[in-house]
């Protein structure tokens, strides 16, 4: 409907810890949301999580149930593992200020919604029941692996090792359910046997379920392209008849030293690695926030680094004009050259690397100008922070909070800078930094304060 977003977000697969690289992602599907909000449009936003054996290679020999791997190392049952690791991923999302879907669609809790889609695709004449499970044909799919990839699937897949199924029609054939195996942790009853989904037909049954057979847009990782969303449009448009989804974005890699970030090379960064070399999850915001979701993400300390420059630069500019400005932001003027730019930035193509550049041109203007310059500012600010999600509201607000005690010593602080005593001004400020975690500043109107959490006690 008009004014209206339905978007389906690829959820993770709770077998281990998300790192940074899964985050940028949900950064990025973000964005998305918060622009066309911004925008004025009513999201109905969705995400799966799987909790559900995630295979590499789907029912062939050589298939890994990254699930089962992780649940017998840490000797718990796969349903108690998905629960502390999705717990942990929505603990990260939320350090992001990543706002939350509508609708979160556990795996396991649509088994009976996979099983019908499984049977239209077998009355539709697109899929077998083999031995080991249920396939889909590539065959009855013209067209199958191309949608989204410019290279036909066997040319991608050239040189590379595949294992041979012989109760495949197609070497390319995908599963839609495996026949549980002997030692399976975790199984369902179907028309074809007890067993499990294939990991592709989860997303296309709960994406519909919420969504229709037809919906605005669907977005994950450049690692979806294939098999993961070919497989997903093949199985949803044989089955429908209907045009799956009608735009599709992919966040390309984070790099870390050239090299992708994957849980499979052993070698990672989870966002509490951030925290424990002092750097706020937000920076990891900021910073990601500078390139093109088309581009990925090179990330290193030092980048890291300049992007918390650059958030404790604002929230210091916005602290002291907000104090300044007594607690008021003006109304924004949809006329403002900076809003403008800001508004058309984000409209192309979501290019919030551009869009940085009028929120800079704001905090300039809340450093250097007047009363009303500085309310000017702060609701520039804060209207664009409708799509940053920086949380700069809060930043100012906070700058107004204060501990009882601490209000005093700075009332006292002023005090000795009226009367010259600078030796009693500098203690008193030092005192507030290491109790406090708050940094003074004098300014020709008057001394100004911003908080410093990790300088504080």
């Amino acid at each position: 409907m008009p004014g209206e977003l339905r978007v389906y977000n690829c959820g993770p697969t709770v077998y281990d810890y998300q790192h940074i690289g899964n985050l940028y992602s949900y950064i990025t599907a973000d964005v998305v949301r918060r622009t066309f909000e911004y925008f004025g449009y009513r999201v109905t936003q969705v995400m799966n999580i799987t909790d559900v054996g995630h295979l590499v290679g789907d029912a062939d020999v050589a298939a890994e149930d990254k699930m089962a791997v992780t649940a017998r190392r840490e000797s718990v049952d796969p349903l108690v593992l998905a629960e502390r690791y999705t717990k942990q991923f929505f603990v990260d999302r939320h350090k992001l200020n990543i706002l939350d879907p509508g609708v979160v669609s556990k795996a396991t809790e649509h088994i009976p919604e996979m099983i019908a889609l499984i049977e239209r695709l077998l009355a539709n004449g697109n899929a077998y029941v083999a031995p080991d499970g249920v396939y889909f044909d590539i065959t009855t799919f013209p067209g199958y692996g191309t949608r989204l990839n410019a290279e036909p699937p066997h040319e991608r897949e050239a040189g590379a090792r595949v294992e041979v199924n012989p109760n495949k029609r197609n070497a390319a054939d995908f599963a839609l359910w495996r026949a549980a195996k002997p030692g399976d942790l975790q199984k369902w009853p179907s028309p074809w046997g007890e067993g499990n989904p294939g990991w592709h037909i989860e997303c296309s049954a709960m994406s519909m379920k919420y969504l229709g057979e037809t919906f605005d847009m669907h977005s994950g990782g450049e690692d979806h392209l294939f098999p993961h969303h070919e497989c997903e449009i093949a199985q949803s448009e044989a089955a429908t008849g209907r045009p799956f989804v009608r735009y599709w974005v992919h966040t390309r890699f984070l790099r870390m030293d050239s090299a992708k970030m994957a849980k499979s090379a052993g070698a990672f960064l989870r966002l509490s690695d951030i925290e424990e070399r002092g750097y706020d999850p937000l920076a990891f915001r900021l910073l990601a926030l500078g390139t093109s979701y088309r581009k990925g993400l090179d990330f290193t300390w030092e980048a890291l680094g300049s992007a918390q420059t650059r958030l404790d630069k604002w929230r210091g500019v916005i602290a002291e004009a907000w104090q300044a400005a007594g607690g008021v932001a003006a109304a924004v003027s949809e006329t403002d050259p900076n809003r403008t730019a800001f508004a058309e930035a984000v409209a192309d193509d979501f290019n919030l690397a551009a869009a940085l550049a009028p929120a800079e041109a704001a905090v300039g203007h809340a450093t250097t100008g007047d009363v009303e310059t500085k309310r000017r500012a702060l609701g520039l600010l804060f209207d664009m922070d409708r799509v940053l999600g920086l949380s700069l509201r809060s930043t100012a607000i906070a700058s107004t909070s204060l501990p009882a005690e601490a209000r005093v010593l700075l009332e006292e602080r002023a005090r000795a800078r009226e009367r010259k005593d600078f030796e009693r001004s500098d203690a008193l400020r030092d005192e507030l930094l290491r109790r406090f975690g708050i940094r003074v500043k004098d300014t020709k109107d008057g001394q100004r304060w911003e908080r410093d959490d990790r300088k504080g006690a």
